[in-house]
């Protein structure tokens, strides 16, 4: 399964992201800061609908290599404010180098590095393009620790990484998508990996909608099932039934009834007592038997149903039908 994420920025304006969301979209970095002092003014709106609509975020800052790195983590810090557990890590975008020597640009970006880290206990990703990384900055192994999130267009999943990492995490593969919600163009990228992999790069419990596969997702519909909701035979496969009895649960619960494994849903399974779902009407014959047209399938439902009923109880039925 590809796992389909996207980056964007103030350049796409106002996004449709629940269109986007229905397009098979998993995950999103958006652009908070660049620099020591510049935000983007999309950022605010981009983190928040993300969350809501279930889609993995991430955040990321523009380097400038020319500005002070501690003022420049504290801008992104701050525009960021918290970075939740089911957020992946921060991410720093290396791609120029402000007319700076490469051992300025590496010792400067290490700094941002180390103090968001510090900052956020976890360690970030970073982003840059195979020929800056080794035209520019010599192809420094200095990174090597981190993951790698690569620019290199052309063939999905087969991105050409800089000798200084041994494998890519996220692949940039394209500066030129259409999706409908977006007006223009928009990046598209790929994970290496399956929703299970995504799920390791977070420390809680990754958003899950409609659409998701996986252990993790055969996870949430255990908790599901020893509540007491009926989803079947739980297969790792977040389709249209497990998706009712989410909302189900959710409205149990008290919490936004939108099918969305999100971290409220995923707590309040994780946390409560078995619970018995709400019991439907109760079956009415009558009205059953008024929908009865003679088709194929009700036949078939009638003589199932005969197949089940003793012959006595059915031979009182029958003198008291005729009567």
């Amino acid at each position: 399964m590809v796992l389909l994420g996207i980056d964007v920025s103030t350049y796409q304006g106002d996004i449709n992201w629940a269109t986007v969301a229905s397009q098979g979209v998993f995950y999103g970095f958006a652009k908070a800061t660049e620099g020591a002092t510049s935000r983007d003014d999309q950022f605010a709106r981009n983190w928040s609908a993300m969350r809501s609509l279930g889609i993995v975020r991430g955040a990321y800052h523009f380097f400038r290599p020319g500005r002070d790195p501690a003022q420049q983590a504290d801008n992104f810090l701050k525009a960021v404010q918290t970075i939740e557990d089911f957020d992946l890590p921060a991410v720093l975008d290396l791609e120029i180098n402000d007319g700076q020597s490469a051992s300025v640009v590496i010792d400067r970006a290490l700094k941002w590095l180390e103090i968001v880290e510090a900052k956020t206990g976890r360690k970030p990703i970073l982003y840059t393009y195979p020929s800056f990384w080794e035209d520019k900055l010599g192809n420094t192994t200095r990174f090597s620790d981190y993951l790698l999130w690569v620019a290199n267009f052309g063939t999905p999943g087969q991105p050409y990484v800089p000798s200084a990492w041994k494998r890519w995490t996220f692949h940039q593969y394209s500066e030129s998508g259409t999706l409908r919600g977006i007006n223009g163009n928009v990046d598209l990228n790929q994970f290496n990996g399956d929703l299970d992999g995504l799920q390791r790069l977070l420390k809680g419990r990754i958003p899950l909608r409609q659409g998701a596969e996986g252990n993790v997702v055969q996870e949430m519909q255990n908790l599901l099932e020893a509540q007491g909701f009926d989803i079947g035979t739980p297969d790792g496969d977040f389709g249209p039934k497990t998706k009712a009895q989410v909302i189900t649960f959710q409205k149990a619960k008290n919490l936004l009834a939108d099918g969305i494994v999100g971290a409220a849903t995923w707590s309040a399974l994780q946390g409560s007592k078995p619970m018995v779902p709400p019991a439907s009407a109760p079956l009415d014959l009558i009205n059953v038997g008024k929908s009865y047209r003679g088709a194929a399938h009700q036949d078939a439902a009638l003589k199932w149903l005969q197949s089940q009923i003793p012959k006595a109880t059915l031979d009182e039925f029958a003198k008291r039908w005729r009567q």
